[in-house]
């Protein structure tokens, strides 16, 4: 039987998840190419030069980023929050998952810490349910 580290009394010292020991078959084969391996489509990371060029960053700039640089912020905007949430964490069509990286930016960008959040009424978030 297989062997599962982690599952037993907590150690303090040395706290760890379960650990899954790999066998062999599950690692790829050196003498197959590099072609024949399966590979992801989807990036797993997104770089700061693509951070600094989106367009989510821009309007962050624009509305909310705290950047010394950044300029007077613009009022609240209902608008803005449904053009995000609509152009950005709607996916259409199929069961897709929404797209990791704009995620990502959202979250680099702090939208929720530094708009929504101060920006949010209780009395508004019940009309629109």
């Amino acid at each position: 039987m297989t062997k599962v580290y982690g599952t037993g009394v907590y150690d303090f010292r040395r706290h760890r998840v379960a650990e899954y020991p790999v066998g062999t078959d599950a690692l790829p084969l050196p003498d197959k190419p590099a072609e024949s391996r399966p590979v992801s489509n989807v990036p797993s990371s997104i770089t700061l030069s693509e951070i600094q060029r989106d367009r989510l960053t821009k309007i962050a700039t624009e509305n909310w980023a705290k950047t010394a640089d950044s300029g007077p912020k613009k009022p609240f905007s209902p608008d803005l929050v449904n053009e995000i949430y609509y152009t950005e964490l709607t996916v259409k069509g199929g069961r897709k998952p929404v797209p990791l990286q704009r995620v990502m930016i959202l979250e680099v960008s702090q939208y929720l810490e530094n708009y929504l959040w101060p920006n949010f009424s209780p009395e508004a978030a019940l009309l629109s349910m």
